[in-house]
């Protein structure tokens, strides 16, 4: 019974680690890419995650990305988030997006042309989108299945 209890408590601790923040003051934008498949925050000033620009993409299906590594943990599952920072450092992270009503704006779909948001271009290129930070020209190209930072 005790260890029933401390299990279950580990496992609800942990699903509480990876929800937003209570009272998370979000100020990026919210892009859905490649037909909704992809989902992006992109954030000129991301000071949750020690400042400076950064765009986080997730799949809207909730899955991990199938190129992601795996986490060192106890359950050892793939990643699901993309991170590149404006400098160009690129890496993988587990967590969740936060929900479009925690946002300031609604979502923006880009599918054609050009996007400029908080620094940041994003453009569809072929069969993924390219987001470059456009004050260092860095930063990934992205579909539903590849993520390559650059």
């Amino acid at each position: 019974m005790v260890r029933r209890t401390a299990v279950a408590l580990g496992v609800g601790l942990g699903l509480v680690a990876l929800a937003p923040p209570a009272g998370a003051d979000y100020t990026g934008q919210i892009v859905l890419l490649q037909s909704g498949t992809v989902r992006c925050l992109v954030n000129a000033d991301d000071r949750a995650f020690g400042g400076g620009p950064m765009t986080v993409c997730a799949l809207t299906n909730g899955q991990p990305w199938g190129m992601a590594p795996f986490e060192t943990s106890k359950w050892n599952q793939r990643l699901n988030l993309a991170v590149i920072r404006g400098t160009g450092e690129f890496n993988w992270d587990r967590g969740l997006l936060p929900d479009a009503a925690q946002l300031p704006t609604a979502p923006v779909s880009v599918d054609t042309g050009a996007y400029k948001v908080n620094g940041w271009t994003i453009e569809p290129d072929g069969l993924r989108t390219r987001i470059t930070y456009d004050s260092t020209g860095h930063g990934l190209f992205v579909n539903a299945v590849e993520v390559r930072g650059y």
